[in-house]
């Protein structure tokens, strides 16, 4: 059997590789009960996977996936990650998140959870888009002009 550094280390690769007719061999890594969340889909088993992957190949063109980041011990891991691609609409998009990945007795993938912020694509809707960022700008720390808006603390030395 494989070791858990094998088992994700392998994962890791085949996520990276994945093309359309490559779907199986991430699937091979994974339980009969998978569980998949982003922010847009959550689904269990290979079969429901499949298909996100699927839909994903079909609404995403020169889609490149980096994992830059990989951490964990026994069964649970985070990947820190990069995601590129032409989405329709969208146009080019690129999202940087992070997964969570759990790990069965058998060290094959029972849990991938991938958060990002879905806001870089409402973003993009025109009349949602202008919303979204408005509320962003309204929120930003950049915008309270006491912190200087770089991101360092109120209180230097």
């Amino acid at each position: 059997m494989k070791t858990a550094e094998t088992a994700i280390a392998d994962y890791v690769a085949a996520l990276e590789a994945m093309r359309p007719d490559t779907i199986d061999t991430v699937l091979d890594l994974c339980a009969e009960t998978v569980r998949f969340t982003d922010p847009f889909n959550d689904v269990t088993g290979r079969a429901a996977l499949r298909h996100v992957f699927e839909d994903m190949f079909e609404k995403v063109s020169e889609l490149t996936f980096v994992v830059n980041d990989c951490h964990g011990s026994d069964r649970t891991w985070l990947l820190r990650w990069t995601y590129t691609g032409r989405m329709g609409a969208f146009g080019q998009t690129r999202i940087e998140g992070m997964s969570h990945v759990v790990l069965d007795e058998d060290n094959r993938v029972c849990r991938h959870a991938d958060y990002w912020d879905a806001g870089i694509l409402y973003e993009k809707v025109p009349l949602i888009g202008r919303v979204i960022r408005g509320i962003r700008r309204r929120i930003s720390a950049s915008r309270h002009p006491r912190h200087g808006g770089t991101g360092s603390s109120p209180r230097q030395a």
